[in-house]
């Protein structure tokens, strides 16, 4: 099962007031309605969903509406698998649409989403209908798809305006995507269409994913540091024992001595612990103007000088 279906199977089965209710079905009938006006006007719900199906059942039960049929065909021809519709038959679809926020053209009255709280109850029935959600373990992206931009690029405004959560719209082959892909963002998104489960999974997916990231990371700085170490290391004795094969040590001062002789039979130690098992332990600095003092010479004696 794919975490979409993990999302949207929590969903089904959020508690919903009256007002939270209409605002779900109106994401529902306006990311997956139809409105047939004529002799007979009524509204047609298509999902793909058995559970979505349910759902839509459900948050009817708060109006007053006629008759309702449920029907469902298989698309073979589209491989889409089983397609579900809904038939609404109210005693007044303008009336009922109004009252969920919509109109008749299908437009959406911005005034009745003034509250965060209820755009985040529409948002969960467009999510429902029309969105998706990746794996947190491969990669980061949300979206939902619509055949007109208009509430797409309306959702993306109070995204932004309400809690800051950014989007972008693309013009896609038959309509248009609204889509995320920053992890934080998309966490947030689950808590405000109250799934605190996936929100939960996904929140310790990206805490894995961060603290793998550093360790990762520490271990490469560790790793290079390492190589850089060992090949300064490895000039600084290398310098050591030009020198001695040349000239001998005798000529320097005892502390260049001394530390130049460490340096030979401590190989695997940094500057700073040959500087702390000097007697007296001195600091990186000075072990390293000591040392250099033999790799000048070093460099004399191969010039030819």
């Amino acid at each position: 099962m794919s975490f979409t279906s993990d999302v949207k199977n929590e969903l089904y089965h959020i508690q919903t007031n009256e007002i939270s209710s209409k605002s779900e079905l109106a994401g529902l009938i306006k990311f997956k309605g139809f409105i047939e006006i004529g002799k007979t006007t009524y509204l047609e719900l298509t999902l793909k969903d058995s559970g979505a199906m349910r759902r839509a059942k459900q948050l009817l039960k708060n109006f007053d509406v006629n008759d309702t049929t449920i029907t469902y065909q298989n698309q073979k021809r589209l491989k889409m698998g089983k397609i579900f519709t809904m038939r609404i038959t109210a005693e007044n679809v303008e009336d009922f649409l109004k009252d969920l926020g919509l109109d008749l053209l299908g437009h959406i009255k911005d005034d009745k989403f003034s509250d965060p709280t209820i755009f985040s109850a529409f948002v969960r029935g467009a999510f429902i209908a029309s969105g998706s959600i990746a794996n947190p373990m491969k990669y980061h992206h949300l979206e939902f798809y619509n055949q007109q931009i208009e509430p797409l690029n309306w959702m993306k405004k109070k995204f932004e305006d309400f809690f800051g959560i950014v989007g972008s719209t693309i013009d896609i082959k038959y309509g248009y995507r609204f889509y995320i892909k920053n992890g934080e963002m998309i966490n947030e998104f689950l808590n405000l269409i109250e799934a605190t489960d996936s929100a939960n999974f996904f929140s310790s997916i990206m805490a894995s994913k961060k603290i793998h990231s550093d360790v990762t990371r520490s271990m490469n700085f560790i790793d290079a540091n390492s190589k850089r170490s060992g090949n300064a290391s490895w000039k600084q004795i290398e310098a050591v024992k030009i020198v001695e094969n040349a000239l001998g040590l005798d000529d320097f001062p005892a502390q260049v001595r001394e530390t130049a002789i460490l340096r030979m039979k401590n190989p695997e130690l940094s500057l700073r612990e040959i500087g702390n098992i000097l007697d007296p332990p001195v600091s990186k600095s000075v072990v390293h103007r000591r040392i250099m003092k033999i790799i000048e010479v070093a460099k004399k004696i191969q010039e030819g000088g």
